[in-house]
């Protein structure tokens, strides 16, 4: 047996592990004392075997291509899942279009197809254990579970951590992370938060809406933890602790949104059309709300498309505060927003006006009702 076939009988010692809640950064490392040889903790806190190489990857279903796209394993991509797309709003497709188009595609639930493209090590967004430990086994190949809903935070640091371990691109993943944790620093740290006795209406309130999540999203979409809110201490009109849901899109009702009364709403790029269409159809009833009368609408770009669309969060993060602080900020939104495509896709040519005018919607910008 060669020894790329050994590690494939590795993968299948390694079905067996559970899931460990709670899991620290410091768990995300390579051990060396596996039964077979290395192992690395994925972050569904499977110990996975790793090959002595890893010269070709997979990324299937969401966001795996896209966390594997913020490295130069890129390159090691030789098939794409059939389900990516080069015709929508998924960055990282539209940034790498010349280099990933051509390839080859392959079904994740047709194991023959993944058998015959042999891959050293395949990453999927499966969210179940066991799922993933049949799956490994039904491939004979190792698989390593990213996480697809992960915000920016410490988790989120460790997923880009335990990837540049994987692919053995650590000072590329630093650099990831310390960037990001600089552009948020760039908006936390020029704003003071507003004072634990300011009443619930005591500063700006705004509406996320129109999220793209299990289809396109209209004007009762919104986002319970939306982190260009948070980042710029807006207070989000419908947020999770109010609402009893996570931080993931979520349906809300007309009812809800005017009575909260928004000074300002932004309107996700990947549902602004059906959107625009029904607020301006239903303005004997919407066009009381102080965002919609004042003129305050604005777009986004598109935040969930097949998974987190982290570069777009992160160029909401800054259009927010924008828009929300103009006092505070004096910088050009546009050359921020290129500044975070490079810190994603160091030396691409690719611009956000590109990545905005290719996009559903207008990218960062004001609509008019």
């Amino acid at each position: 047996m060669n020894n790329k076939g050994s590690m494939k009988v590795l993968a299948l010692a390694a079905v067996a592990v559970i899931a460990i809640a709670g899991i620290g950064a410091a768990a995300f490392a390579i051990n060396d004392d596996g039964p077979g040889g290395k192992t690395i903790t994925d972050m569904r806190g499977r110990e996975v075997a790793l090959p002595d190489s890893i010269d070709s990857v997979i990324g299937v279903k969401s966001c795996s291509l896209e966390l594997i796209s913020f490295f130069e394993a890129v390159d090691k991509v030789k098939y794409l899942d059939v389900n990516e797309s080069f015709t929508d709003s998924r960055t990282h497709t539209f940034v790498l279009e010349d280099r990933l188009i051509s390839l080859p595609r392959v079904d994740p639930n047709d194991a023959e197809q993944i058998i015959q493209a042999d891959p050293d090590i395949i990453l999927s967004s499966t969210v179940d254990v066991s799922r993933l430990n049949e799956e490994q086994k039904k491939y004979g190949i190792p698989v390593f579970a990213i996480n697809a809903d992960l915000e920016f935070g410490a988790e989120y640091d460790s997923q880009i951590r335990t990837l540049g371990k994987l692919f053995g691109e650590e000072e590329r993943a630093e650099d990831i992370v310390s960037g990001i944790g600089a552009f948020i620093s760039g908006i936390r740290d020029s704003l003071s938060p507003p004072s634990s006795g300011t009443p619930a209406g005591g500063f700006t309130t705004a509406y996320a809406c129109g999220m793209n999540f299990y289809g396109a999203g209209g004007f009762t979409k919104t986002s319970g933890d939306y982190l260009p809110f948070t980042y710029s201490y807006v207070q989000n009109v419908s947020p999770s602790s109010i609402a009893g849901v996570g931080k993931q899109p979520y349906n809300t009702d007309v009812a809800t949104v005017i009575n909260y009364d928004p000074q300002y709403i932004f309107i996700d790029g990947g549902g602004l059309d059906g959107t625009l269409e029904y607020i301006r159809g239903n303005m004997p009833l919407l066009g009381s709300i102080d965002a919609i009368r004042d003129g305050n609408v604005y777009s986004t770009m598109v935040y969930k498309d097949w998974g987190t669309n982290w570069l777009n969060q992160l160029v909401n993060v800054y259009y927010v505060a924008k828009i929300m602080h103009p006092d505070e900020f004096l910088w050009d939104f546009e050359d921020k927003a290129n500044e975070i495509i490079q810190l994603f896709y160091p030396g691409t040519t690719v611009s956000y006006a590109d990545i905005a005018s290719a996009q559903s919607g207008n990218g960062c910008s004001k609509v008019t009702l």
